[in-house]
């Protein structure tokens, strides 16, 4: 009986396989939580969106894929020494913040468009890093060739997407800070820096919650048509997409909240109907902001809309919108670009 008992609690032992908690409290409540020196113990395992990853160890050799909101995820972590290449944002003109350049430089560029399967498994990656439609395809929707987390397991190459992306392959409220704060929060576990994400998530929403005691003084907010590319067909932020979230928290609104999708193509007659109060010009690559904002003032029907009589027309560059690490500043951008008068 003993015997028996004693090859039970062996078989117990060799084949329990421990069940990771779901973290129930927010990434900007788990920063509030998290105590001094904390410390990753590997292996860990990382939700991310619905599914499940393992970390043996920290990542040692990570390559990002993506818009430059992804690698800079990287720096503002200070992990750059774990980087062995990016690819993606260089084709379509994004660029990483002013100062990002030089530690950009000193890594390789393995890809100047989005990467593909075999010249990603040439470089000999532990950790890829990139998003739903930023590198990673979604699973069913490829055939051949496919960079998924599945197959890239293969490999023994651990992928994560960032958080925004995930709305994509599964149900999700629209994006936010949270996801940003998810994002650093998760990468602060996966390579051991869980202090430095810890600091970053709280010196976000302290600036936030000081804008937004500013911005409480708005009586009506302003109707803020995102102008992000297109000329005979403007393209928009719409109700999915962060630069809808950062318009709000920084007290107006977005011409396009209603349609809920992410980045889209509209019509000037739309535009023209809805009659915006102000343009935020979102440039990059081949739509500079300058090219944008003449159009503007060209363009038939646009003569008698609120923004364009009133000249009040924003240009920053499209990088500050997106989920990463800049999003604070881009937020910070908005509100004074939005209503100057509470920020003499």
């Amino acid at each position: 009986m003993k015997n028996t008992l004693r090859s039970i609690l062996l078989l117990i032992t060799v084949f329990f396989i421990p069940i990771t908690p779901v973290l129930a409290e927010t990434a900007l409540e788990w920063a509030k939580n998290l105590p001094d020196n904390a410390t990753t113990k590997y292996p860990v395992t990382i939700k991310n969106g619905n599914r499940y990853i393992t970390f043996e160890s920290s990542p040692q050799k990570v390559l990002t894929n993506g818009d430059s909101n992804i690698i800079e995820l990287m720096f503002v972590l200070g992990l750059e020494d774990k980087l062995i290449g990016y690819a993606g944002f260089p084709y379509y003109g994004y660029e990483v913040s002013e100062k990002y350049k030089e530690k950009l430089n000193k890594i390789p560029m393995v890809s100047y468009g989005y990467i593909k399967l075999e010249k990603l498994l040439s470089v000999n990656p532990d950790f890829f890093l990139s998003g739903f439609w930023y590198g990673l395809d979604i699973p069913g929707d490829c055939t051949q060739n496919c960079i998924t987390p599945k197959e890239l397991s293969r490999y023994g190459i651990n992928s994560y997407a960032i958080s925004e992306s995930l709305v994509r392959v599964m149900k999700k409220p629209p994006v936010s800070m949270e996801d940003v704060y998810v994002d650093i929060r998760n990468l602060g576990i996966i390579f051991n820096v869980q202090n430095k994400a810890k600091d970053l998530i709280l010196s976000y929403d302290q600036r936030i919650k000081s804008l937004r005691k500013t911005i409480a003084k708005v009586v009506k907010p302003l109707k803020v048509f995102i102008y992000t590319q297109g000329y005979e067909t403007p393209g928009t932020a719409a109700g999915q997409a962060m630069p809808n979230a950062l318009v709000k928290l920084a007290g107006a609104e977005n011409l396009f909240d209603d349609i809920k999708d992410s980045w889209i193509d509209v019509s000037w007659e739309e535009i023209i109907g809805r009659n915006p109060d102000f343009v935020l010009i979102l440039e990059y690559g081949k739509f500079p902001g300058e090219k944008l904002k003449n159009y503007l003032f060209t363009k038939p029907g646009m003569e008698g809309v609120s923004a364009v009589v009133n000249n009040k027309i924003f240009i920053m560059r499209v990088e500050d919108a997106y989920t990463g690490p800049r999003a604070v500043t881009g937020l910070e951008m908005m509100a004074h670009a939005f209503y100057p008068e509470l920020f003499k």
